[in-house]
């Protein structure tokens, strides 16, 4: 592991200039990105190109995908175009490359102009890479390019898949969003909203494979792999109906996972991404127990949730009630006299609250599986310098953004597959209104408003795996009585 982890970090320093050569620029946010955009194509080439991305629908019409990818290789297009994928490149390319050897024969499925192919081929030059892809445009640029850098160990070819076979066979198969490119399909529904949990349904399992195309570029590639070999493979499989729809198709096949899958995070401009995971999978035998993981992947922190001002004040007063585990105070120069205290509600809630003697409240709350986070903050603040408490709060409520009406302004939400696990635990739950029903796209969704001791929750729930839970207090209780007929109204659509 430590010779790959080695090689990885070799990579990931020479694929910076590598994209650079190509062009392509690093961006941090939206506003320079579009403005070099509008510098270098015309109005008349931008709104060609808005025309073919409507006309596209996801990847999901073949005949609008290959256009869309034909027009996107040109040598003027490609470095306005990919830039906004730089962060994209760089992170699947350095998390793939130590992972090639000892490969002899890779293929690229889905290569497009060759960006990550002629890379992986530079990086390495004793073994033999083949890119296709249906785009006969991009396999012409993925040809120039490799021949300018003088690669002698790759070649593109054109290749629709299916209904072509792939010719040759390969120790690695590599893919990156070519497989499943049903953006708009949600995947697999789990049993009900209350649950992540799937039925072993084969025959919806395997007319999603066909509606999607799946089935025939899965069974295409396999085809294609050498016994031992393995396949790399990477797709929007972030949300876990998605996720468990994949991994059932590539365990349909005798495929598990040789790896963890790592999940990835990159910034697209100014927004960060969190997508896959990167796949790596092998024929393994039974006795490998190498199982499939169809929990919601948790990220940590995931939980915590800010708030400032009178929103802040109102809970944290609240919370406090309960239960205070530790209060740390002192004088700052310019802040005045502060205090934060520490708390853990009806052990559901962990939270730190602060206030100083200039009026400013603060609160950071979460579950109480994120409650080590909070205690390090405790730690912290106890032993932090006069000179960088100010900093320390700027950290956590800075970018939490301003308002002059507050009565919207939630003092909790979540957004994640965790918030059930705190709706859950929410004591004395007093439903006042509640109402179960399929929504127009046939997903069966959960709507609830109640009271948890002196708070209002109003949580969200569908077989989909999406969650939300906000928290009010009880004098802005009737902001999410609103919110909950809204989103009733909504969800249900006009009546028929």
């Amino acid at each position: 592991m430590g010779n790959d982890r080695e090689e990885s970090r070799g990579c990931n320093a020479d694929l910076i200039p590598y994209l650079h050569s190509w062009g392509l620029r690093e961006f941090r946010d939206e506003a320079s990105y579009y403005e070099w955009q509008r510098s270098t194509l015309s109005e008349e080439e931008l709104r060609g190109l808005q025309r073919l991305i409507e006309h596209r629908h996801g990847g999901e019409h073949v005949d609008c995908d290959i256009e869309f990818y034909d027009v996107l290789a040109r040598p003027d297009l490609v470095p306005v175009l990919y830039s906004q994928r730089f962060n994209y490149f760089l992170t699947i390319g350095s998390s793939v490359c130590g992972r090639i050897p000892p490969a002899d024969r890779v293929l690229d499925f889905g290569c497009g102009v060759g960006i990550l192919t002629s890379y992986f081929a530079q990086q390495h030059p004793g073994i033999e890479f083949v890119g296709i892809d249906r785009s006969s445009r991009s396999i012409a640029m993925a040809c120039l390019e490799a021949e300018k850098r003088q690669l002698t160990n790759i070649r593109f070819e054109v290749s629709e898949v299916p209904p072509h076979s792939i010719s040759g066979t390969y120790d690695l198969i590599f893919s990156t969003q070519a497989l499943f490119q049903a953006e708009r399909e949600p995947g697999l529904p789990s049993r009900s909203w209350r649950s992540f949990q799937r039925e072993g349904d084969l025959q919806r399992q395997k007319q999603l494979e066909i509606r999607t195309g799946l089935q025939g570029r899965l069974d295409t590639l396999i085809s294609a792999l050498r016994p031992r070999g393995r396949m790399i493979l990477f797709e929007k499989t972030w949300n876990l109906s998605r996720r468990i729809f994949f991994q059932r198709a590539l365990e349909a096949r005798g495929l598990l996972p040789v790896s963890d899958p790592a999940p990835c995070r990159y910034r697209s401009l100014d927004e960060e991404v969190i997508d896959g995971p990167v796949y790596e999978v092998a024929r393994l035998l039974k006795e490998d127990l190498s199982v499939w993981n169809e929990e919601p992947y948790r990220e940590p922190g995931e939980t915590l949730y800010r708030c400032k001002g009178l929103p802040a004040g109102r809970m944290g007063r609240e919370l406090a009630v309960d239960r205070v585990l530790e209060k740390v105070s002192g004088i700052h120069s310019s802040m005045g006299s502060w205090i934060f205290r520490f708390g853990l509600w009806n052990q559901v809630l962990a939270w730190g609250f602060y206030e100083n003697s200039s009026g400013f409240q603060g609160l950071v709350v979460g579950g109480e599986e994120d409650k080590d986070l909070l205690f390090q903050l405790i730690e912290t603040v106890k032993q932090i310098q006069e000179s960088d408490f100010e900093q320390l709060v700027r950290d956590c409520w800075e970018h939490v953004g301003y308002t002059d009406d507050d009565r919207f302004v939630p003092c909790y939400e979540n957004h994640h597959p965790s918030a059930q696990n705190i709706f859950e635990a929410l004591p004395s739950k007093y439903i006042q209104q509640e109402s179960t029903f399929q929504d127009a796209e046939g997903r069966e969704m959960h709507l609830e408003l109640g009271t948890t001791n002196q708070l209002t929750y109003l949580y969200w729930a569908n077989t989909f795996d999406q969650r939300q839970l906000v928290l009010m207090d009880e004098e802005r209780a009737h902001v999410l009585k609103a919110y909950y007929q809204e989103s009733l109204d909504h969800a249900q659509g006009p009546p028929a």
